[in-house]
């Protein structure tokens, strides 16, 4: 049996009963996910790869167009060609734009027009932003479950609340912290039981295939090798993999497969079952990895080509949105152009101003 077969329990006159064909779905769920997850981790190390050369260039090309506006909008705020409307308008573009490319595109060549333009000097607001992110609270004495809808809380926000508030918060987190440990020793224990069912194969191929006892030195060299691939799968708690070693090296039959006992099947669908999630969990860090690289939903990252055709996409993307913003500043290099898109621009959060003189 080849490491990549499914491992099944086959069906023969009588069905198979719910034990066994879990066992099979839990089989071919593992096989599924020991397959698709060395291919999503093979897209992400290609997008990694690519990003230096492919995407970085781009980007940066991208940002120096913006970086070339804000200027072209401080000369033309410079050469007071608008009535005030539109100079508000300009400066607000200034600086939000430039505090942009400053944060986060290290564009610091910037700081003096934003200077010029904000009530506030660049460095104290990255100085603010950058205690905001240190000080940001995970404490788990801080922390409310997310899944509740509850957010995040801070040192400072937690002690403004009323002391019923608090303390129905510092309840709740004892409650959730005690229900926490329970839920862990009753894992332990079901842990216990099934490494014991893991262990009882892994004995099984290790009196069959250890190699101190052998003497004619090519059998010794072929049972350590065997031995490496026990071991190996024993540590990853790998039962899927020690059965089929099992059958491989002729230790059971299918027949005993078959026929194996409830308590077998019960114990061994729990190995299986603490297999799979632990694969879906790699899984889910893989596919958010690449989400956070590409943009794409992390579920829909199920293929290496849908994640690379992605990529491309971005790539191809952003190739297009440059050309499109050198346009735009080729447009807004005529006064009237860039007038006529002030016209119709609204600063969020302000009442619409109207001023259509030079």
């Amino acid at each position: 049996m080849s490491e990549t077969s499914v491992l099944r329990i086959h069906e023969k006159k009588e069905s198979l009963n719910k034990r066994q064909k879990e066992f099979n779905q839990l089989s071919e769920k593992i096989e599924e996910l020991d397959r698709l997850i060395p291919e999503l981790r093979t897209a992400y190390e290609q997008m990694i790869q690519r990003i230096p050369t492919d995407l970085d260039p781009l980007v940066r090309e991208y940002q120096g167009f913006r970086a070339e506006i804000v200027h072209l909008m401080d000369r033309t705020y410079s050469n007071d060609l608008f009535r005030k409307a539109y100079q508000t308008k300009l400066a607000y573009l200034i600086t939000e734009s430039a505090f942009d490319l400053i944060a986060n595109y290290g564009f610091d060549e910037l700081k003096p027009v934003f200077n010029k333009y904000s009530e506030t000097e660049i460095e104290v607001l990255l100085n603010e932003k950058r205690e905001r992110e240190a000080s940001r609270i995970t404490d788990p004495a801080f922390l409310l479950d997310s899944e509740n809808g509850q957010e995040e809380v801070s040192s400072a926000a937690f002690h403004d609340l009323p002391e019923e508030e608090q303390q129905r918060i510092k309840t709740e987190q004892r409650e959730q912290r005690l229900q926490q440990r329970i839920r862990e020793a009753k894992q332990n224990v079901e842990k216990q039981k099934t490494t014991k069912s893991v262990r009882t194969v892994y004995m099984d191929l290790v009196k069959a295939f250890h190699p101190d006892l052998e003497t004619d030195e090519a059998e010794k060299l072929r049972k350590t090798e065997t031995m490496q691939r026990i071991t190996q799968a024993y540590q990853d708690n790998n039962l899927l993999q020690l059965l089929k070693l099992q059958i491989e090296f002729e230790r059971i039959d299918q027949d005993r497969l078959e026929n194996l006992t409830k308590n077998q099947l019960n114990y061994y669908n729990k190995v299986l079952k603490q297999q799979v999630e632990e694969l879906e969990l790699e899984k889910e860090i893989i596919q958010k990895q690449i989400s956070a690289v590409c943009g794409l939903p992390y579920q829909h990252a199920n293929s290496l080509t849908t994640v690379i055709v992605k990529f491309n996409t971005n790539v191809n993307e952003l190739k297009s949105e440059i050309k499109n913003i050198k346009e735009l500043l080729k447009h807004w290099k005529v006064p009237s152009q860039l007038k006529a898109y002030l016209k119709t621009y609204q600063i969020p959060n302000q009442p619409y101003l109207e001023d259509d003189d030079f």
